[in-house]
C-alpha cells in the first residue's frame, strides 16, 4: 500500500481577546499572499480542505483556514459552561482582526462564506483598509430564519443532526455524493448551541 501526505500544516495559535485567553486552530498551506477562510455556521476551517490541496491558488496564495472559538479544534475559552453562546458581529470582526495580527499577516486578503461572508460586509466597513480584498460567498447583511432554531439545543434533540439536516437543503444537487457527506459530518459534530449561537449574528444580532 502507498500513502500521500497533504501539504497542509495544522497548528494553535495563542492568544488574548477582550480580556479572555484563547487557543485557536489554523490550517495553512501555500505561499505567497494571504488569504485568511471564515468558515460557515456550526462548522470549522475543514471546509477549505479543497483550496488548501489546490496548487493553483497555493502557489500564489499562503491559504489560513482557522477554526472559530467554541468549533472544530478551537475549545471555547474558560468559563464557557456558564454563559450562552451568541456570536456577535463585533465579537466576530474582533476574534478575525485578532487572529490577523496575531499571525503578523500584511493586509490580507479575507474570504468568508455564509456568516463569514456576512462578516466581511463588517470588516469592510470598519477596518476598509486593513485588506487587498475582501470575499463574499453567500454572503448577505441580514437572513430571517426559514426554521425554528430551538431545535438546534435541546436535551432531547441531537442538534448535531439537525444542523445537518437544515445544511443539507443548500447543498447543491450535482455535488458529489462523497463530498456532500463528508461536508454534512463537520456539521453532525458541532457542539452544544453552537449552531444556534452562530445563526444569532446570521439572523438577529445587528452589532
Amino acid at each position: 500500500m502507498t500513502g500521500a501526505i497533504e501539504p497542509i500544516v495544522g497548528r494553535y495559535l495563542h492568544l488574548e481577546y477582550a480580556g479572555r485567553r484563547y487557543r485557536i486552530y489554523f490550517e495553512t498551506a501555500g505561499q505567497g499572499i494571504p488569504l485568511v477562510c471564515l468558515h460557515t455556521a456550526g462548522s470549522d476551517g475543514r471546509q477549505y480542505r479543497g483550496l488548501l490541496n489546490d496548487a493553483s491558488v497555493t502557489d500564489r496564495f499562503q491559504v489560513i483556514a482557522f477554526d472559530l472559538p467554541w468549533h472544530g479544534k478551537s475549545s471555547p475559552p474558560a468559563g464557557w459552561h456558564d454563559e450562552e453562546y451568541r456570536l456577535t458581529a463585533d465579537s466576530y470582526t474582533g476574534i478575525v482582526m485578532a487572529v490577523i495580527a496575531a499571525l503578523g499577516l500584511d493586509r490580507p486578503v479575507v474570504m468568508g462564506c455564509s456568516i463569514g461572508g456576512r462578516v466581511v460586509l463588517h470588516l469592510a466597513v470598519r477596518h476598509p483598509q486593513a485588506f487587498r480584498a475582501l470575499i463574499g460567498l453567500e454572503s448577505s447583511g441580514h437572513a430571517d430564519p426559514y426554521y425554528d432554531t430551538g431545535w438546534l439545543h435541546r436535551a432531547d434533540v441531537h442538534g448535531g443532526e439537525v444542523a445537518a439536516g437544515a445544511v443539507s437543503g443548500l447543498v447543491a444537487p450535482q455535488a458529489p455524493l462523497a463530498d456532500r457527506w463528508e461536508t454534512l459530518w463537520h456539521y453532525m459534530q458541532s457542539g452544544p448551541g453552537v449552531f444556534k449561537g452562530d445563526l444569532y449574528f446570521g439572523s438577529i444580532s445587528k452589532t
